[in-house]
Parts: C-alpha cells; structure tokens; sequence
C-alpha cells in the first residue's frame, strides 16, 4: 500500500476496511527512496465462528417435536454449547430468553455443557450460545446461536396411574354387579307365592293351593307368615324352599286322613 507524502505532512493514514483474516500479518513503514522500514508491528484478525447449540437427555425422556426438542418434567438435561478450535480457553455463556440471568461455563476441548438436574415448566423457551476470548489481552465475543427452543412436556406417569385405577375399579364392579343380579334373580325364583283362592263362599287357598280345611286357617297363615319372613332375611333360599316342600307334604297327608275320616263318618250315617 502507497500514499504520497506532501513536504508539509510528517505522517499518513493507511485504512484497512472490511478487516478478515487475510488481512492479518505483520507490517512496517518506509519513506521511499532515502529512508529504511520502521520497526514492524502484527495485526492479528479475531474471526470468531458462530458455535453449535445441541441438547442431551442422560435418562431419557427427550423427543425431537416440529418446534424442537421437547423433554418430559422431572427428566434432567444437559445443553451442549461448542465451536471450533480456533483459540485455546475461552468460556461459554449460555443465554435463556425466560430469565435474566446468564449462565458461564469455562470452555473445556472447545465445549462446555450446562446441566439441569430436574426440568420444570420455569425451563422452557429460548437458548443461545455464545463464546467468548481473549487474545492479545482484548476479549472478543461470537455471534449467538439460532435460538434452541426447549419445550417441558407434562409427565404421562400421573395419567397412566388414574387409568389404571379406574380400569381395577370397573373390574371390581362389574363382578359385584353380576352377582347382585344373580342373586336377586334366583330370590325371586325361590320366593313362594300366594295362589288365588276359590270363589268366595267355598274355601280360601293356601300357600300351597290346597283347601282350607276347618281349624287350618291359622296353620296356613303360620306358613305364609313363615315364607315371607324367609324371602326378607336373605337366608339360603333352595334349602328353606327345600323345607317348606316338606312341610307340605306333611300337611297334605294330614289332610289326606281328614278326608278319609269324613268319608267314614258318612258311611256310618248312611248305613244307621
């Protein structure tokens, strides 16, 4: 690079615009033709590279979604910041629109990794990367990542539990309800039933249906009295049916002899 030196100017300005690592060396000064170079000077040219921003899930949990990764509450996560081994040292400033503060990590191999131990709904949204140096004791800074956007899903374990307990409740249910159903029906199948009676003037019937004979109208309403106290106590139904069977068959054989005692009877008048 050249520029004229007028005899009242001591000095020049040389201009380097657009400064890239081509730029970057060592220069030195002259006044042609009679003076010798000055002593030169280094322009080192800081071009820091955008870094990399990636997340890591450590016991899982994480899913990769249309927005971006998306990881259950309660998981922990690790966010991954790195760049490219340009300089040694550095650190790494991890940026989260959710909060005001900002998180630093020395660089360690050109990364360095932010741990959450326990994600909540507070940890969602935006991160950013950012790396920082120093070289020639000036400190330079990179541009920040593309933002990563971090969603906290709701964990699936309360779901699942209250599923599960209302599915062993229904199957609890379910049974109970059958055998209630059961049970009443086989009641009713075992209930004796009062049966209609002769018309009027002839006879009422029994619970059983047999004729009222004289002196049985207590007896019989003993026995209804008996069957209905048994269909309201909820004792074994088949055996108490099973007894009343028998008792009326005893009553019908007594009643039997009645009948051949009037038959006697009439035979006896009819033959004095």
């Amino acid at each position: 690079m050249t520029q004229s030196l007028s005899p009242s100017q001591s000095s020049v300005t040389f201009t380097l615009s657009n400064v890239d690592s081509s730029d970057q060396g060592r220069y030195t000064c002259a006044i042609s033709p009679y003076s010798t170079h000055s002593q030169p000077i280094s322009i080192t040219v800081v071009s820091l590279v955008q870094p990399n921003i990636s997340v890591r899930a450590p016991d899982g949990g994480l899913f990769w979604g249309p927005q971006g990764p998306e990881v259950t509450r309660g998981h922990s996560l690790s966010i991954l910041c790195s760049t490219e081994a340009q300089y040694q040292g550095g650190s790494f400033h991890l940026l989260f629109d959710g909060s005001n503060t900002t998180r630093t990590q020395s660089a360690l191999n050109h990364s360095a990794s932010f741990y959450i131990p326990e994600l909540d709904h507070s940890h969602q949204g935006n991160y950013s990367c950012v790396y920082e140096v120093t070289v020639f004791n000036r400190t330079f800074r990179s541009t920040q990542t593309e933002p990563l956007t971090l969603i906290v899903k709701a964990s699936l374990v309360p779901i699942i539990a209250s599923g599960a307990v209302c599915g062993l409740f229904i199957l609890m249910v379910i049974p109970a309800v059958i055998y209630l159903v059961k049970r009443k029906s086989v009641s009713e199948e075992h209930t004796p039933q009062m049966i209609s009676g002769a018309p009027s003037g002839s006879g009422s019937a029994t619970a059983y249906g047999a004729p009222n004979r004289p002196g049985d109208t207590s007896e019989n309403e003993n026995i209804y009295m008996n069957t209905v106290e048994m269909a309201d106590s909820g004792h074994d139904y088949k055996a108490e049916a099973e007894d009343l069977e028998d008792d009326y068959e005893n009553f019908k054989n007594s009643s039997t002899g009645i009948d051949n005692d009037y038959e006697e009877d009439a035979i006896y008048q009819n033959y004095n």
